[in-house]
């Protein structure tokens, strides 16, 4: 039975109804007219369907083919590579990078080599290439490389030379070299990039670059006026001599000994010993020659470009400069004999002694003391030193017998010492002339003296520091610190290599203010060592922290070593190669003088 209030509900809701309808109906005889309908409320726009595969790298990857949606697809592949880059702290084998890598980086790189893409795109796409540093996308960098258009798309040019550098893919070199013959060091641009394509090309060395990079560095230079042609001609012809000597190039003797000439080049002069030196043997033979003055060719053109090097503006010559043309290329083949450090050149460069002039003398002396040292180059030394007047400079403007005493200290012969206190005290001439020496004198001696000769050197220092008329000399007053430390440690270690050898392993010896404990130490450990110290130098070289000891440290591996040592060659450039990848500026600076004794080695060895 239905309830009562369901009853009433059906009852009294139709009749309450009707009756409304009777009253309104009675309130006017008008028909009744219907509202007008209201307009139709306009629905929502359908919301746009979510990408399902928005997250999907092989969705994405997919996509890469269909030219409509490619833009939009690499823009996302871009963005999942980023955000997957920083989950993993930029490390591309990172587990989130590394499994993404396998899906997206074939597709991309096959689009990009394929030249579907326009600048913005693909741009994109090279950058995230060659972070992945996945030899997959090679196709795409070189393809990078070989798009190089100046002023245009370095960035890519950067990317993808940083990368291959690393990954070492075959099919660069004709790429990476391309570009680096199209860089313009002076360009804006350009300039932010020559640097990683310069080192790129160090990776590789491609021997085919001999030709072309021998035709570069030969390019003469009128003048060093024209700065943009300076700096395009000088980053090409640096960057060839580096090549030309990692790949040992004996056609590129001629030429490299040219740039070191020519007055013009001298910006590259240093790179291209370096290159000489590495190419080692093979160069000394004309090089001898040259000094000689044998190679008529090469006279000549040292005499040119020292003419056109002192040239004036109104195309004057000086007198001077016209005599010192003529023997121009003695100083050069001296450094780069030096340089090389071979026994065979010895006897030439002692014979060369008799027919030089004054200055030239004074150079060759100087080089003839890096190389291995016999009895009869050392009293040829000691002759030239002896004859060259105390007021005489050398370019660039160095005092002569200053430049010779600093070479003598690294032929590490305490022998020596008795000289050099007794031609010190024995200098005559005008005492802004004569403190200077005697001061290079004293240094000099204060590092390579033992202590059974400290009362010798103690002549010199006693009788310098009260000066001539018994006033104190600010020169001597400048070295009282180091002299204290020298005298000091000679005490207490004297002939004990152990005890130098502790003084240079303790941290305490490198800092500022004790240095010269670790700079004694060293010279000592050369004085008193034989080959066998070279091992245990090249073992402390890593931790010793004073960038003059670690100088000392390795020119005495390089005396210890007269006929070299590969080895040591190896583990001199490895710390070099370590140092560079730390990015630590101290390291980097500590081993610079690595280099060229490597080489040296090397060369030594051949």
């Amino acid at each position: 039975m239905p309830s009562r209030t369901t009853s009433l509900t059906s009852t009294f809701v139709p009749l309450l109804l009707g009756a409304l309808a009777a009253a309104a109906g009675c309130a006017s005889s008008a028909p009744v007219t219907p509202p007008a309908p209201s307009p139709p409320v306009a629905a929502p726009p359908a919301a746009a369907a979510p990408d399902s595969g928005a997250n999907d790298p092989r969705v994405q990857a997919e996509k890469l083919a269909d030219p409509a949606a490619r833009d939009l697809a690499v823009h996302r592949l871009v963005q999942l590579f980023d955000d997957a880059m920083s989950k993993d702290d930029k490390d591309p084998n990172g587990p989130n990078v590394k499994p993404l890598r396998d899906v997206i980086i074939e597709p991309m790189s096959r689009i990009c080599a394929g030249g579907d893409l326009d600048g913005t795109m693909r741009s994109k796409v090279v950058r995230v290439l060659a972070d992945a540093r996945d030899p997959r996308g090679a196709p795409c960098l070189i393809e990078a490389l070989k798009g190089y258009t100046p002023s245009e798309n370095e960035e890519d040019v950067r990317a993808a030379a940083r990368a291959v550098a690393e990954m070492k893919p075959k099919g660069v070199a004709g790429p990476l070299f391309e570009v680096f013959t199209k860089l313009r060091h002076s360009s804006a641009k350009a300039s932010l990039v020559t640097r990683d394509v310069h080192d790129a090309l160090l990776v590789f060395t491609d021997p085919s670059w001999e030709a072309p990079c021998i035709t570069m560095i030969g390019r003469p230079l009128a003048n060093r006026k024209d700065i943009n042609v300076l700096k395009d001609e000088l980053y090409w012809q640096i960057t060839c001599s580096e090549i030309l000597g990692r790949i040992g190039s004996t056609n590129a003797v001629d030429p490299l000994i040219k740039i070191l000439l020519s007055p013009v080049k001298a910006d590259a002069q240093a790179t291209a010993i370096y290159g000489l030196v590495k190419i080692g043997k093979p160069a000394i033979e004309p090089t001898i020659k040259l000094l000689q003055g044998g190679r008529a060719d090469l006279v000549e053109y040292a005499k040119t470009e020292y003419l056109k090097a002192n040239t004036g503006d109104e195309g004057d010559v000086p007198d001077a400069a016209n005599k010192q043309a003529k023997t121009s290329y003695v100083a050069p083949a001296a450094l780069l004999l030096g340089s090389i450090g071979r026994r065979e050149a010895v006897q030439p460069m002692i014979d060369a002694l008799a027919k030089a002039d004054d200055v030239n003398k004074v150079v060759i002396a100087r080089e003839l003391l890096k190389l291995p040292v016999s009895k009869a180059s050392l009293e040829a030394v000691q002759r030239v030193f002896e004859r060259t007047p105390i007021s005489m400079t050398i370019p660039p403007g160095m005092s002569a017998r200053e430049s010779l005493l600093e070479s003598m200290t690294f032929v590490l012969d305490p022998g020596l010492v008795p000289w050099i206190v007794k031609t010190a005290i024995g200098a005559k001439g005008e005492d802004a002339d004569v403190e200077p020496v005697r001061a290079a004198a004293l240094f000099t001696a204060m590092k390579t003296m033992k202590a059974s000769q400290v009362p010798e050197v103690d002549k010199l220092y006693k009788s310098w520091i009260a000066g001539p008329d018994g006033k104190r000399s600010t020169l001597g007053k400048g070295y009282e610190k180091e002299y204290k430390i020298a005298t000091d440690l000679l005490k207490e270690c004297g002939d004990s290599l152990d005890c130098w050898f502790g003084k240079l392993r303790d941290p305490s010896s490198h800092v500022e203010a004790r240095q010269f404990v670790a700079i004694k130490s060293a010279y000592m450990v050369g004085v008193l060592g034989g080959p066998e110290v070279r091992a245990k130098l090249v073992e402390l070289l890593p931790g010793m922290m004073n960038a003059a000891a670690v100088f000392v440290a390795v020119q005495v591996i390089d005396r210890k070593s007269p006929d070299g040592d590969v080895a040591i060659a190896a583990a001199l450039e490895r710390m070099v190669e370590e140092a560079a990848a730390s990015k630590d500026s101290r390291r980097i600076f500590a081993t610079n003088a690595f280099k060229l004794v490597a080489y040296r080695l090397r060369s030594r060895a051949q």
